[in-house]
């Protein structure tokens, strides 16, 4: 059957539509966080897309210096299109919901269009009973997509696996059509499609692989059409490199970006096969789905497992079936071979990606298992009934049946992903081991309480706060090193209960692991420094905090002002930890005052001028104009003092004790 653009086609586009219109309503949910809303290069709109393609795609939300995940991440033309939206319609996330929808669609037809070049020798008994309609709008309804088109950061993929089939039928038009300008445009696609995400790149080796199985030419063929797609990509790879250079062999040391942190090398390769059989499950039967499959959602599994060893199983069938079929160009080995391809480059076997699985990994995968299920519904099938009316019947029911319950899961699931809240909320139920899932959850009801916080609606704070926190306490049972649980288990003690206590002391269990984390040293000196007066209990929490946190200059400095401020003061340790401090970061105005002036109470005028020289490096102040004066006085350098004393009293001429300073020198002077 020729491709011919014609009602097809028209169906393909409204039914993915229709199913996903659901969406256009929704809110900005889960990773558009990273990618839009607090990510600063998008935010710039238009003029931000100049960094968006000079860093790592992380980088517009942890910062530039960022190696948030391993491996690193560079997909900038998603990016890119989200600061373009950014620029026209201000950050309006159902424009965002609806271009996805278009993308998706336009990427079915794209599809639809190279399935049926492919399958052009098949002669099909119905318009609407053939592989190419059945394989498109299997593939269009599975809900496993939710979570790509209904989230507007899944749009990597979308674009990754748009331009990757563009790519596919200029091939197609090289080898039928013998254009080849068609190899220019395939070059152009892969290296767009792996700009977008390198899903693109497996690629290479379908598109070849497609020629393979349903064409039959000459080996130099496949060599010419071969070339433009790896030029494509490599030229990703140069641009990748040069941006965000070499990060395979960066290892994540933390849980939720490493899920095998702590794990021998064969039980991290016993449950990679576990999730792979378990992608099985979830093409066959999508239900339930998550977003969240992280630890410990999915178990830490050994080979004896017989989850494990049903997977392995199951893999080993589907590689008898390819080979088996492979001289003989089956469609079986070209839809495993499709689905093994591109599951590939997410599976973690070759470098660890930093989840254990995820339902958007699959994206492009299954649509090896869509054309199975097409090739048997429409070629098998005729072969067990062969009465035409009475298969056509059967048929029929089947493909509607599998559309049907897809195409419902499709649009109820689409219904979770309306808001961060509602998707975790939802998903809670499902990855109820999951400590990201907890937390995620958790946090989300603390930002509630927060906003109900700021509208001084207290009442409503400490009821989302309390229904936080056993999430949050599930979270840390699972991974007990988890620092966004534990900071917010303490926030939540001090919030509701002025429990500073018991909030330094998760402050402290997340500087184990985290001893720089940014939440908690400004919450420690916000509120130990601002709203704590224990001297005592002060002193001991930052010493506990210095000795999980050695090269902070913040600690020795506030415990040098304990002792500072102390009644009596005690100058000898206010020096000491001073001191410290100083030589860590020089350059504290407040650290390098009260040093002077601590060296000035024990007679050490050559320190504290010194000090407080350097001080004044940093700002001219009076106060260290007149300490200086009175180092001077106190060594009989009256006219030194005078000179000092003067000019603080430029900065500060209403001052009486400069002024009275002033009296003093000029009397001794006189005295002389």
């Amino acid at each position: 059957m020729k491709y011919k653009p014609e009602l097809p086609q028209i169906i393909i586009f409204v039914f993915a539509f229709i199913i996903y219109a659901n969406t256009i309503s929704h809110e900005y949910a889960l990773d558009d966080k990273a990618m839009i809303t607090h990510n600063e290069f998008t935010q710039k709109g238009i003029s931000g897309i100049k960094d968006i393609l000079s860093y790592d795609s992380m980088a517009g939300m942890f910062g530039k210096d960022s190696k948030e995940l391993t491996g690193g991440r560079y997909r900038p033309l998603s990016i890119v299109t989200f600061a373009i939206e950014q620029e026209f319609f201000g950050g309006n996330p159902h424009i965002s919901h609806f271009l996805n929808i278009i993308l998706y669609a336009i990427s079915l037809l794209v599809l639809f269009k190279v399935l049926s070049k492919l399958f052009d020798k098949y002669k099909f008994r119905y318009r609407y009973l053939s592989i190419p309609f059945v394989t498109t709008m299997l593939f269009a309804a599975h809900p496993l997509h939710t979570e790509i088109v209904a989230n507007i950061k899944g749009r990597d993929e979308i674009l990754a696996f748009l331009f990757g089939i563009a790519a596919f039928n200029s091939i197609i038009n090289y080898f039928d059509k013998n254009n080849k300008r068609e190899l220019v445009n395939a070059f152009i696609f892969m290296f767009l499609g792996s700009m977008s995400k390198e899903i693109t790149i497996t690629f290479i080796a379908v598109i070849p692989a497609g020629i393979y199985f349903f064409r039959n030419y000459p080996l130099k063929k496949y060599i010419i059409c071969v070339m433009p797609l790896v030029a494509g990509a490599f030229l990703y790879l140069i641009i990748r490199n040069i941006v965000i250079g070499e990060q395979t062999a960066i290892e994540a040391t933390q849980l939720m970006n490493n899920p095998f942190l702590g794990t021998t090398i064969s039980e991290r390769y016993a449950t990679i096969v576990y999730t792979l059989g378990f992608y099985i499950k979830l093409i066959f039967f999508p239900h339930p789905l998550t977003w969240d499959y992280y630890p410990y959602h999915i178990s830490i599994l050994t080979w004896s497992d017989w989850r494990v060893i049903l997977s392995l199983i199951i893999y080993a069938v589907l590689m008898i079936i390819f080979f088996k079929g492979l001289r003989k160009k089956s469609v079986y080995s070209f839809g495993i071979l499709l689905y093994i391809a591109t599951l590939s480059i997410t599976s973690n076997i070759f470098f660890n990606i930093g989840a254990f699985m995820s339902e958007r990994f699959v994206y492009v995968s299954l649509l090896g298992f869509c054309i199975i299920v097409a090739y048997l519904i429409v070629e098998k099938l005729p072969a067990i009934i062969n009465h035409a009316e009475k298969y056509r019947k059967i048929a029929v029911i089947i493909f509607s049946v599998i559309l049907i319950l897809y195409a419902g899961k499709t649009i109820s699931r689409n219904t979770v992903w309306k808001n961060s809240l509602t998707l975790f909320a939802s998903d809670i139920k499902i990855s109820s081991g999951s400590a990201k899932g907890n937390s995620s959850y958790a946090s989300e009801l603390y930002k509630l309480a927060e906003e109900a916080g700021e509208q001084n609606d207290t009442v409503k704070r400490n009821q989302l706060l309390k229904k936080s926190r056993p999430y949050f306490e599930k979270a840390v049972e699972i991974h007990p090193d988890y620092a966004e649980a534990l900071i917010r288990l303490g926030n939540i003690y001090y919030i509701m209960y002025d429990d500073y206590k018991t909030m330094f002391e998760y402050y402290l269990r997340t500087l184990d692991t985290s001893p720089l984390n940014a939440d908690v040293w400004n919450n420690t000196i916000g509120v130990l420094v601002n709203n704590v007066h224990e001297p005592e209990y002060e002193k001991y929490l930052w010493k506990e905090i210095i000795k999980r946190s050695p090269l902070k200059w913040d600690s020795y400095y506030y415990i040098g002002e304990l002792y500072f401020y102390d009644n009596p003061p005690k100058t000898d340790s206010a020096i000491y930890y001073y001191e410290i401090a100083k030589s860590i970061s020089a350059n504290n105005f407040n650290l390098l005052k009260n040093l002077g002036i601590s060296y000035g109470n024990i007679n050490d005028f050559k320190s504290a001028r010194e000090n407080l020289l350097l001080a004044l490096n940093i700002k001219k102040d009076s106060e260290v104009y007149r300490y200086i004066g009175l180092s001077y006085g106190m060594e009989n350098n009256n006219e030194q003092a005078l000179k000092y004393f003067l000019k603080a009293l430029e900065l500060n001429p209403e001052n009486p004790q400069i002024i009275e300073n002033i009296k003093l020198a000029k009397m001794k002077l006189e005295m002389q």
